[in-house]
């Protein structure tokens, strides 16, 4: 690659037809602007209103509201039909989406799941899969922004509800649907706590608790506590199964330990005064050439692991500019109209959140990638747009 052009070399983007990708059987549209922004990783760090609101997904007439049964305990209803997780081999029909779309909403929900969890007595492995499960690697409407819900829990949250028209059960009348109205959280976190009150307070019986047998201290492993779950947090027979597929095909029982040493390469940040282009390697040879060719040095960005879901590098030849990204299919796309494939630059994990945003007016460079929420709002500010999760770092 001449570095030398590259400072030298600012010409416009060729324009790029609007691009449609369907997830899950709904279809996202992107921008033709932005090349291609991802829609499927939402940041789990977005706020409410402080004011009550209820948003309503459908009729609201006889509504439920109820939040908590007789005992106190919480009530919940499962957001997607646990039969699209069994309808096809390994279990996984709601969830057709790549593999960097899955290590994303894992990505998303293992931090605080982890911590969670082991200071609950709980597996994080057991929890990140349920939300997995439950909300269909978070594209049930429940589970996406700005409701958060991965577990159908009922009710509100510090006055914040969604209602939505749930299939209900009893013995009167069989099956019938009914509105029904569930917590909306701020974020994942909040969601997978009230999840963990489930799990660790529900009770029929004075010091009986009913998921007790999913607990660390009464069990011997994780499959202990899925088939604990089995007829009791599910009734579907094959509950615990599905679980423990999903566990074991996404390695998630290295949540269930706390936070390892990890090794990660320093991510060298650099900045061309030209083009206005940032650029971002952990090869320091390379790092070294760039400065020479007149580019600054801005220092470390984050911390990338030396394993995970990959980013890819690609390269424009004609506007001289580089981007990333973990999703294959805009690397493909990419590729498609003119893009040279760099291969992968580092990997994505971690808890630390890039963000991703995008420049309508510049020539090159036009995408930005950054740890912090400051940079993040006042380029917002100054007319970026906002374009979610880049990736995650230490």
């Amino acid at each position: 690659m001449n570095y030398k052009k590259l400072i030298c070399t600012v010409l416009l983007l060729g324009s790029f037809a609007t691009a449609a990708k369907v997830v899950n059987g709904e279809e996202a549209t992107f921008s033709t602007d932005s090349i291609e922004s991802s829609t499927n990783a939402e940041t789990s760090d977005s706020t409410t209103n402080p004011q009550a609101d209820t948003t309503v997904a459908d009729d609201e007439s006889d509504v439920d509201e109820t939040a908590y049964d007789a005992a106190g305990n919480l009530q919940f209803h499962h957001p997607v039909p646990f039969e699209k997780f069994t309808l096809e081999p390994p279990a996984f029909r709601s969830a057709r989406s790549t593999m960097s779309v899955q290590q994303a909403f894992i990505n998303q929900v293992a931090p605080s799941a982890r911590t969670l969890a082991n200071s609950n007595n709980l597996y994080a492995s057991v929890m990140i899969a349920q939300a997995i499960v439950e909300s269909g690697w978070g594209s049930s409407a429940l589970s996406k922004a700005p409701n958060y819900n991965l577990f159908g829990i009922k009710g509100e949250y510090n006055g914040q509800s969604v209602t939505m028209k749930t299939q209900e059960w009893n013995e009167k009348y069989g099956w019938y649907y009914i509105n029904a109205k569930f917590r909306k959280y701020p974020s994942y976190k909040e969601s997978l706590q009230d999840n963990v009150t489930i799990l660790k307070q529900t009770s029929f019986s004075p010091g009986n608790y009913y998921y007790s047998g999913a607990w660390k201290s009464n069990t011997k492993s994780y499959k202990d506590a899925t088939a604990w779950l089995t007829g009791r947090y599910a009734t579907a027979p094959n509950y615990g199964t599905t679980l423990n597929s999903v566990i074991e095909t996404y390695n998630l029982t290295q949540y269930d330990t706390n936070n390892p040493t990890v090794q990660t390469n320093a991510m060298y940040r650099l900045y061309n005064p030209n083009s206005g282009e940032h650029f971002y390697t952990a090869n320091g040879v390379e790092r070294d050439k760039v400065i020479k060719a007149g580019w600054r040095y801005e220092g470390i960005g984050w911390q990338a692991p030396r394993s995970g879901a990959p980013v890819y590098r690609l390269y424009n030849p004609n506007a001289g500019d580089h981007h990333y990204t973990p999703h294959l299919y805009e690397k493909n796309n990419l590729v498609k109209v003119g893009w040279r494939y760099e291969g992968i630059s580092w990997y994505s994990g971690g808890s630390k959140v890039l963000y991703r945003l995008y420049n309508p007016n510049a020539k090159a460079g036009a995408h930005h990638y950054t740890l912090l929420k400051s940079e993040r709002d006042n380029l917002i500010k100054h007319g970026w747009r906002n374009e979610g999760i880049g990736w995650y770092g230490q």
